[in-house]
């Protein structure tokens, strides 16, 4: 009997992923819960663990300036706004807000998860 699961992704009622590729959520997995009392299965995002911000490949350092806001940075120094979330897990930081916070801090910029490499 093929698993229920496969068959309901396959079929697209439980949907692979929903987000950009931009997105911290991108390659995090979609499972779904069977209440077993028949009805259908509830389609949930399974947990994404941040990285170790040391593991990470450091390109370069720079610091928080009066103004800066996280996706200012991350479309100065990734290319792309929506990236504020790699300049997060670079910094280990949880909460977005303290992204920012002190004036004059120093952020590692990194290359991506997964990606190794020497910085400039």
């Amino acid at each position: 009997m093929p698993d229920p699961l496969q068959s309901l992704l396959a079929a697209g009622a439980v949907p692979a992923t929903t987000f950009p590729p931009t997105s911290r959520y991108a390659s995090t997995p979609v499972d779904a819960w069977d209440p077993g009392d028949g009805s259908p299965p509830v389609p949930y995002l399974e947990r994404r663990l941040c990285p170790r911000a040391e593991g990470l490949a450091l390109l370069y350092e720079t610091r928080i300036a009066e103004g800066d806001r996280r996706d200012i940075l991350a479309a100065r120094h990734l290319g792309e706004a929506e990236l504020w979330w790699r300049v997060a897990d670079a910094n280990a930081v949880v909460d977005p807000r303290e992204l920012t916070a002190p004036i004059g801090r120093k952020l590692r910029i990194t290359l991506p998860e997964g990606v190794s490499g020497a910085g400039a």
